[in-house]
């Protein structure tokens, strides 16, 4: 709760403070990126942990005005693509020895976790504020079940949409 209020603070006063330049940042960005660029931006930052994040291309919608429907499908949509590539590529790495001898080792309490929660582990876990993609590499190399997997990216969507409302909220005031 903390970090979400931190993000609608952090949204208002760059609102307040220099309006004028995150809007010419954001029209800048659509126009010349659009939303094939929201798209690829947010399925890098959640593929691969690159260092902008969804809520960055929400914001750039946000201040460049317009419909905010396309952006928010493609954000959404790249993310889920971007998780089940974390996932799947995770799933591989863990094959190698040298993550297989540590993962052994701690696999232990993982198991005990959703043998515990079962998928309420993976509900937490989604909406805590460990990063998406975190969670999906970490899903893949403990090689979590599909089915909780698939619970675990069925979460982010909301998650993806409360922050957006931050965003929205923050811009507005």
């Amino acid at each position: 709760m903390l970090s979400l209020g931190a993000l609608f603070g952090a949204i208002a006063l760059a609102a307040h403070l220099v309006r004028d330049q995150l809007e010419a940042l954001g029209r800048g960005f659509v126009e010349r990126f659009g939303i094939a660029g929201m798209f690829v931006g947010t399925y890098l930052a959640d593929a691969f942990s690159f260092p902008i994040p969804p809520q960055f291309y929400m914001l750039t919608a946000i201040s460049a005005g317009g419909s905010q429907i396309p952006p928010m499908i493609a954000i959404s949509v790249a993310s889920l693509l971007a998780g089940c590539t974390g996932y799947r590529l995770a799933g591989r790495l863990a094959r190698f020895r040298i993550f297989a001898a540590r993962l052994e080792r701690t696999r232990p309490k993982i198991d005990r976790l959703f043998d515990r929660y079962g998928y309420w582990a993976i509900a937490i876990g989604s909406i805590s504020p460990v990063p998406f993609s975190m969670l999906c590499y970490l899903s893949g190399l403990y090689q979590v079940p599909w089915r909780y997997f698939v619970t675990l990216v069925l979460f982010r969507v909301p998650r993806l949409f409360l922050f957006y409302a931050l965003i929205r909220l923050g811009w507005s005031q």
